[in-house]
């Protein structure tokens, strides 16, 4: 089941600057123009809408309460700006079982925090539901449960590892889980030092990642530096 994040809006400019917005983070991404247009997409995935209060299937707090009872796998942030909308009704659609509020003037930092904090909690990635993560290529293996990871599987060198840190680990765990897409360092921080991301600088990521890519010898190449932005893994 594929992970999605939906806008819904008729707002044909704000939906493009957030799309752009949601896609640098590499997140699949669809803009769509009702929740009747979103229940057809996420009859095969799941994730995350923000969907506009007025659009058909969201005028009410009722029509959103229906639609949530029905897919409890969908965390929806309702937006509206503050000159069509009062604090009563707000309050109704957050009880009616939108997760959070938020309004188009949004600063898009806090929107990247408030998304990747909903997403932590209540939508976790299909790639950290995986337990077993292989490269496309069937050569690398990582195993979360074990710990373990395997090299040489394909090639008929096979050799396994247990001298990662924690956190090459799982910066390891999510370059191979999103294989051929970029990661950015941001996301890097915020998915492997979760609360203490605040605190950590360019440099500290690029140094555990400079270390991977050694300990991972002949495999470490498939470890790509996008420069500027961040990482990606990609098979040989």
């Amino acid at each position: 089941m594929d992970f999605l994040l939906w806008i819904l809006t008729e707002d044909r400019r704000l939906a493009d600057r957030w799309y752009r917005l949601f896609s640098r983070e590499s997140w699949k991404v669809q803009v769509l123009h009702s929740l009747e247009s979103l229940e057809k997409s996420a009859q095969s995935a799941k994730g995350m809408a923000l969907a506009e209060i007025g659009l058909p299937g969201l005028k009410t707090p009722r029509e959103l309460q229906n639609f949530a009872g029905r897919r409890a796998d969908i965390s929806i942030l309702v937006f509206s700006t503050r000159d069509k909308i009062d604090n009563s009704t707000i309050s109704q659609f957050l009880e009616a079982g939108a997760d959070d509020f938020i309004t188009p003037e949004i600063d898009e930092r806090i929107l990247l925090s408030k998304t990747r904090a909903h997403l932590r909690r209540l939508l976790p990635s299909l790639t950290h539901a995986r337990t077993v993560i292989l490269s496309k290529n069937g050569n690398v293996e990582l195993d979360r449960v074990k710990r373990a990871i395997k090299t040489g599987i394909k090639s008929g060198t096979p050799g396994s590892m247990d001298n990662l840190t924690p956190k090459e680990f799982e910066i390891l765990a999510l370059l191979l889980g999103s294989e051929d897409r970029v990661i950015p360092r941001n996301r890097l921080m915020d998915e492997v030092w979760k609360d203490k991301a605040g605190r950590v600088n360019v440099e500290t990521i690029d140094k555990h990642v400079e270390t991977l890519r050694h300990k991972l010898g002949h495999f470490g190449k498939n470890i790509r530096t996008i420069y500027g932005v961040g990482y990606m893994y990609k098979s040989e």
